[in-house]
């Protein structure tokens, strides 16, 4: 039982506790899954500018694809949403 009790203590540890809204929990899932935690801002920036449903859209697009640099896929692709 103590080791299901350390799992769950350390998974409940893990979430990012400065997350305050809707687009910092997507800035902070897009720039994990990306690799990139040190382009939060970034990532934030992007979502406010284009909208939460268009970076979800291009997140989904993505996530499903098989291409070695996620991160600039994500910024060429929210550029082009942006004109």
């Amino acid at each position: 039982m103590e080791g299901i009790q350390k799992i769950i203590k350390q998974k409940l540890s893990a979430e990012n506790k400065q997350i305050h809204s809707p687009l910092q929990y997507w800035a902070d899932i897009i720039s994990q899954s990306f690799g990139e935690r040190k382009k939060f801002g970034m990532y934030l920036g992007i979502i406010k500018r284009i909208g939460l449903e268009e970076a979800k859209k291009i997140f989904a697009e993505i996530k499903q694809s098989n291409v070695q640099n996620p991160g600039k896929l994500f910024l060429w692709k929210s550029k082009q949403k942006k004109d």
